[in-house]
């Protein structure tokens, strides 16, 4: 089942930059109306943003700022969604946190968000938005997941771990639905991308991803976007990815995979002595 969004209301968390900005622009182009939402200190750009799609694409646009990790957050959003758009048609869950380093070292706070809004805050807006869907038997579900949700991978092991349960819990409902339902549940999984979520994170500058990354964010969200639409369950991007992940990834034993990950998930001047600055 191909899916349509021209003239349906769509939300994206974490629209302001990024793999978010990125979706609301495939989005706009066919013709949905977007309901955009990120963190409060984000609100100007998120704004700008918005009115930019409405010009270029002549849709409708709304906006509502709020902290997705909060105990209300989701709720709230929920309600704005409702007052101010009506009905919606697909959730964009995109919003996420990342932290580089080991994790005995991860400051406490952001240990919590990380699995207050990657984990917490996909389940809760789901719980909140599928409901409606189903009745409707008419709606779709995109969870922005990742290459890491295949393995555990060092130095981001609360991120990667994130990621599957995200990927777990989408097959999982998606496995729910009836065969014949027209509401679709999915996960896009892009390698490592240079967005805003990465350079936040504290990745040092010469680190070695997991992944064969993509050019652009632009490739990135095309690709995810093209994919979800044309009913696509979950989407690796880049045959050389598809195969490190979803092939060599589950024939190696698991120590194999691990190690290749232990190695894989550092710095070059981690590696190599001469490197390594001072």
């Amino acid at each position: 089942m191909n899916l349509n969004f021209t003239g349906k209301t769509v939300l994206i968390t974490g629209s302001s930059m990024g793999i978010g900005r990125g979706l609301s622009a495939c989005f706009a182009r066919d013709g949905a109306n977007l309901f955009l939402t990120d963190l409060p200190s984000c609100e100007e750009k998120v704004v700008v943003w918005a009115d930019e799609l409405t010009r270029r694409h002549n849709i409708t646009t709304w906006t509502f700022c709020t902290d997705l990790t909060r105990p209300d957050g989701p709720e709230t959003l929920h309600r704005e969604v409702t007052a101010q758009a009506g009905v919606l048609h697909t959730l964009v869950n995109n919003a996420g946190i990342c932290s580089y380093g080991r994790f005995d070292t991860m400051d406490h706070e952001r240990l919590e968000k990380m699995v207050l809004l990657n984990c917490m805050g996909y389940a809760k807006l789901m719980r909140l938005f599928l409901p409606s869907m189903i009745q409707r038997n008419e709606g779709a579900v995109l969870n922005v997941s990742s290459v890491s949700a295949f393995q555990p991978l060092p130095s981001i092991a609360l991120y990667a771990a994130s990621k599957a349960f995200t990927q777990s819990l989408t097959e999982g409902i998606a496995s729910e639905l009836p065969w014949k339902s027209r509401v679709r549940v999915a996960t896009m999984n892009p390698p490592f991308t240079r967005t805003g979520l990465i350079s936040e994170a504290g990745f040092p500058e010469d680190f070695i991803p997991f992944s064969i990354s993509l050019k652009t964010i632009e490739e990135v969200t095309e690709l995810g976007y093209t994919a979800f639409k044309n009913g696509r369950l979950f989407f690796v991007p880049g045959w050389q990815n598809k195969l490190l992940h979803l092939c060599i990834g589950r024939i190696l034993p698991r120590r194999g995979i691990n190690l290749i990950a232990r190695i894989s998930m550092r710095a070059w001047s981690d590696l190599i002595p001469w490197r390594r600055p001072g």
